[in-house]
């Protein structure tokens, strides 16, 4: 008993200990809700209770509790300056406990603080961050390389899951609520598209060149190569360092920027050990609210004065920026090697949403950087081909197993879930239905097994000599072949009762480098002039939408064959011979001295040579069709044309040499600036229609590279130059106005100069011995003929407002020179789709 008394004594003794001395647990991290990247040293309190913790530099924060100091149904109060409070409930009554707060930005204030003397100590970091850039900048070491894990992905948020069961065209892809991502305690999303790419970056500085080797690419539901050189790190990169971040084509102030302090305030809160770097908290934010700038938080290191990792986000709502909610930036950099520092991880997620109250897209860009290595002696020999993307033969071939293995972390359930799902859509007839729609409406074509029927815009419209007019059209699909691809079409014309029509065939010899044959037969109408009007001369809107001026449309009858290659930097060459018979159906003939009947068909025969440079020029390819993406660089064409007399019944000889320019820049922040530059020269004696006759604007429409307030064939050079240059303020001033500013109007101002002069012989071809000038004879009225030449600058410009509705643009254009014309002014409408 004695014995068995001692037991029970113990064991009393021992579990009343235990007892005693039960802890609970409390942990969890602090994240940003948009980027869920973490928030170092903030604060969690217990609600009601002095009893309070402080995140690590990780954002991470533990609670240790005796019973008698957390319940169940006990509140946990995070918070961070910058940062709305967050609130979680305890729901359990385990030992251990994990709750992760999602905080949220908001606009924040700081106490009132009077400064005796000096600068603020924000300022002055901020300032020698400034200075130090180039210091650490790891650009400035001899040559370096590492690779890059890049991921994308598109979530769709705040949709009605149940139009899926009330909508009948939406019930059989239910299933893809299953992947819902409910795991996020803000919002459920629903994963729609991902991409992965590894490559590897070389970088040399003497003399400056990079290059990308993309070694594997995963894009689900695409097999699309061209498609992959757009996933890598050189694309769409926040570069904090630089002046201004170039994102969603608008160009934001960086707050390290040389100009930071006219853009930003700053506010210096904490300092702490970061990675074993003592490092400044700053605070920053615009210094004007409808700005588009960015408000957040860095670390920055001390001694140094690199940044350590940063965060902002800019409010779309507050911002000049189309169909853009939210946009987070998130970067995060390590010191490799001596005193450089390198990005080693990025985060890019846009909140794109089209209606106020409707679902959005949630787009995020997720980069690592990893493998630095510095002063590699092959560096020099793999940046030797110049090409600054390349892809790896097996690029869309990788397995499972290799992404696995190269992933810096796991891909999550739903986002796993994305490859099959796609793969099952791409099987579904109805989904191939809708795709067929879509694919319709964008590219103007319906495909119909080995055919093509389009473009459907082309299907009616009118001029004043065809009146109404019916036209169809067809070309071989890529089920037909991948190699060649025919294309026919034909129109008839109510009024004048005549068939026009054409055909080519376009034989893809090879894609890398792209090397084409081109054959094309023609009998149409069209303008002569180099107008590029926005909308072709068989578009419905060209024939309703004009201005009341006679149309001088020309029957052209063209025979051509031309090859055309690409070659490296940007460089390629088309090569064209082609054969035109040119008949004006307008009041026109030409006078030759050997010859005083006027013709009034013209015949020639032609060789063309065009050379175009495209700097670092990307494009979207599909099996034939290309769409150019355009380059940071000027882009250069350079054509010369021979006419060859006696050839195929040609009765003229000349040459030709243009040059044009075209190129657009960012101007700070006061918006950006496009310009077109074309010269040029005719040599010989040939007859107006063969010489630059100003490009025109006869429509309502505005027309960035025509002259808007001139007729065709106002006037005619043999020597002439023209340039349009047009600036965009992207509201820069409208935005300081309350009202203007929540429409997010943007101002537009444009110039145009055309400058020529007309040789006395090509002026005496178009002149019948009287010295009666027969450009148009008595087809226009008094007040269209004009001179046959310039006599001095022909100046216009234009003021407008863009941006209305978010796709409308109005100009009015003011002749400053010729003004003798009738309505000197004139209002022009576009229509375009910009952030």
């Amino acid at each position: 008993m004695r014995y068995l008394l001692c037991i029970i004594l113990f064991a009393l003794v021992f579990t009343g200990n235990k007892v005693q001395a039960q802890k609970i647990i409390i942990t969890g991290a602090i994240l940003e809700a948009h980027s869920e990247e973490t928030i170092p040293f903030a604060n969690v309190v217990i609600k009601g209770k002095p009893i309070a913790v402080t995140a690590d530099e990780m954002g991470v924060y533990r609670f240790v509790l005796s019973a008698s100091q957390i319940s169940k149904g006990d509140s946990l109060i995070a918070s961070a300056i910058g940062f709305k409070k967050t609130a979680h409930v305890v729901n359990s009554a385990d030992t251990v406990v994990n709750v992760n707060f999602r905080l949220t930005r908001e606009d924040y204030t700081l106490n009132e603080v009077v400064i005796l003397a000096g600068e603020n100590p924000a300022d002055r970091i901020v300032r020698k961050i400034i200075k130090n850039k180039d210091t650490h900048n790891i650009n400035e070491s001899d040559n370096y390389t590492y690779q890059v894990y890049n991921k994308m992905e598109l979530d769709a948020a705040d949709f009605n899951a149940d139009m899926f069961e009330k909508n009948k065209l939406l019930r059989p892809f239910d299933f893809i609520l299953n992947n819902i991502d409910s795991t996020s305690e803000a919002r459920p999303f629903l994963p729609m598209f991902l991409t992965e790419t590894l490559s590897k970056y070389y970088y040399q500085r003497a003399p400056p060149t990079t290059k990308e080797i993309i070694e594997a690419s995963r894009v689900s539901g695409v097999e699309n190569e061209s498609v992959t050189q757009f996933l890598g790190s050189m694309y769409n990169k926040a570069d904090v360092y630089e002046n201004f971040i170039a994102i969603v084509g608008k160009n934001i102030p960086s707050p390290i920027g040389n100009q930071a302090f006219v853009y930003y305030k700053f506010y210096l809160l904490d300092s702490a050990t970061v990675d074993n770097h003592w490092c400044y908290k700053l605070k920053f934010k615009p210094r004007l609210p409808q700005e588009n700038a960015f408000a957040g938080d860095f670390w920055v290191a001390d001694t140094t004065f690199a940044i350590k990792r940063i965060s902002m986000e800019l409010n779309g709502a507050k911002s000049n920026i189309n169909f853009v909610e939210r946009m987070t930036i998130f970067q995060e950099f390590i010191n490799p090697k001596n005193q450089w520092w390198a990005l080693a991880k990025s985060k890019l997620i846009i909140d794109f949403m089209v209606q106020k109250k409707g679902s959005r897209i949630i787009g995020r860009k997720t980069t690592s950087y990893s493998n630095f290595l510095f002063d590699q002696a092959n560096t020099e020999k793999v940046l030797k081909n110049k090409e600054d993307i390349e892809l790896a033969d097996d690029v869309l071939k990788k397995d499972e197993q290799f992404w696995t293995t190269v992933r810096p972390d796991t891909l999550s359930k739903n986002e796993r879930a994305i490859y099959a799902m796609m793969d099952t859509l791409k099987e579904m007839p109805l989904a191939k239905t809708y795709l067929q729609v879509i694919n319709t409406i964008v590219t103007g074509y319906y495909v119909k097994g080995k055919v093509e029927i389009g473009p459907y815009f082309s299907l009616l419209s009118s001029n004043q000599v065809q009146g109404w007019r019916a036209s169809f059209g067809m070309r071989s699909s890529n089920a037909f072949s991948t190699k060649v691809m025919p294309t026919v079409y034909m129109a008839y014309g109510f009024k004048d009762k005549s068939i026009k029509g054409g055909a080519d065939v376009l034989w893809l010899l090879s894609k890398k480098p792209r090397q084409a044959i081109h054959a094309f037969y023609k009998n149409d109408l069209d303008i002569a002039s180099t107008s590029a009007e926005d909308f072709g001369q068989d578009n419905i809107l060209a024939g309703l939408y004009r201005r009341n001026v006679p149309q001088k449309l020309t029957n052209f009858e063209t025979v051509s064959v031309g090859y055309e290659r690409d070659w490296k930097l940007g460089w390629s060459n088309k090569l064209y011979v082609s054969r035109k018979s040119i008949n004006p159906l307008f009041n026109y003939y030409y006078f030759n001295s050997n010859n005083p009947d006027p013709k009034t068909t013209l015949n020639t025969t032609e060789v063309q040579l065009n050379t175009r440079f495209a700097y670092k020029e990307k494009f979207l390819s599909g099996e034939f069709e290309r769409i150019s993406t355009g380059s940071d660089y000027p882009i250069i064409n350079l054509t010369y044309t021979a006419g060859i007399k006696g050839v195929f019944k040609s009765n003229v000889a000349y040459h030709r040499l243009e040059m044009s320019v075209y190129d657009w820049f960012y101007v700070g922040s006061l918006g950006y600036t496009s310009y077109y530059l074309r010269a040029g020269k005719v040599w010989g004696n040939v007859p107006f229609l063969l010489l630059e006759n100003y490009p025109g604007n006869e429509t309502f429409f505005f027309n960035t590279y025509s002259f808007n307030r001139l007729n065709e064939y106002e006037f005619t050079s043999d020597t002439y130059a023209n340039l349009f240059v047009t600036h965009h303020f992207e509201g820069l001033f409208f935005n300081k106005i309350p009202l203007l500013r929540k429409l997010k109007l943007r101002e537009v101002i444009s110039g145009k100069l055309g400058v020529g002069s007309l040789s006395a012989q090509n002026k005496a071809r178009s002149t019948d011995p009287t010295g009666t000038y027969h450009q148009f004879d008595d087809l226009l009225t008094d007040w269209e003929i004009q001179t046959p030449t310039l006599k001095k600058p022909y100046i216009e410009a234009g003021a407008g407002i863009e941006n209305i509705l978010r796709i409308f643009r109005v100009d009015a254009v003011w002749r400053l020179t010729y003004n003798d014309r009738p309505q000197r002014v004139e209002v022009k409408v576009g229509v375009q789709l910009l952030f």
